[in-house]
């Protein structure tokens, strides 16, 4: 047997049952709540599970329509757990209480239905709300003579409401795509810098000036080697009663001599002590 509801009973008990979608909301996912289809007037007379079944499809719609990883839509128990204890929030009926019972329960999106009555044909309006500001993003009405010209309607343009909500990308997503791809990026192992070495110093001026020192030496030791002689030779031809002009020539050579050696020495023994300090 088929109970007729009055339009009042049902405005009271299907207010308490508000639906969203499947799945538990995480962390970057939006949430999306889908309160029940109620009448708008005391005209419209129509059984609790035809108000039920009209906002099951709207609900299987939405969870079609959406992406679920980037949208959760709460299930009817999670909203009736949400809501707050007050009569006066689960009682309202207007659009506004609808956005208003979006905020309350954390939803960023909230729907609803009203069925009506225009002349003879049963009228259905769904609108879907934006909860924090308040915004309407779409809406559709429809009109059938029955409530399955209603839930035909449901099933054509419910994938369509869905649609005017954004875009949403999860956290799994990466936030820079394709950068592996577009940056060309070779990385070398890192390399100390060498070491500044100070420069090699020639040993060319050390030769040079231990050859000057050598020769100098030499050359000092041969003058006063000729310096002996020509002490000796001077004797010599001291001692000679007539005089000899050979021997005295010899002694004056032999001085000559001793002063070029000497003065050779001591100018070579000089340029190799300044090529020691100088270089």
């Amino acid at each position: 047997m088929i109970v007729k509801h009055s339009a009042e009973k049902i405005k009271k008990i299907l207010l308490i049952l508000l639906i969203g979608g499947i799945g538990v909301q995480t962390y970057a996912q939006k949430v999306v709540a889908v309160l029940e289809i109620i009448p708008n007037n005391e005209t419209v007379e129509l059984q609790l599970s035809e108000y039920r079944h009209l906002t099951d499809e709207l609900r299987t719609r939405a969870r079609e329509a959406l992406p679920r990883t980037s949208y959760s839509i709460l299930t009817r128990d999670n909203i009736i757990s949400l809501l707050p204890p007050d009569e006066e929030a689960r009682e309202c009926l207007s659009e506004a209480c609808a956005v208003e019972i979006g905020r309350a329960i954390g939803a960023e999106y909230i729907t609803q239905g009203f069925i009506g009555k225009f002349g003879e044909m049963l009228t259905l309006t769904v609108e879907l709300y934006e909860s924090m500001s308040g915004n309407l993003l779409g809406s559709f009405v429809t009109e059938s003579k029955d409530i399955m010209g209603l839930l035909a309607t449901i099933r054509q343009k419910a994938p369509e409401l869905f649609s005017h909500l954004p875009e949403q990308k999860t956290l799994s997503e990466p936030r820079l795509t394709g950068l592996k791809d577009s940056l060309d990026i070779e990385v070398q192992p890192y390399t100390p810098p060498p070491i500044p070495q100070p420069p090699k110093k020639s040993n060319t001026p050390f030769y040079i000036a231990l050859s000057l020192d050598l020769i100098g030496a030499a050359a000092i030791g041969y003058g006063i080697y000729q310096h002996s002689n020509a002490n000796n030779l001077y004797d010599d031809y001291e001692k000679l009663p007539n005089n000899d002009k050979k021997s005295l020539q010899k002694a004056n050579d032999a001085q000559q001599m001793r002063n070029i050696g000497l003065a050779v020495g001591g100018g070579l023994l000089a340029a190799g002590i300044a090529v020691h300090i100088c270089f």
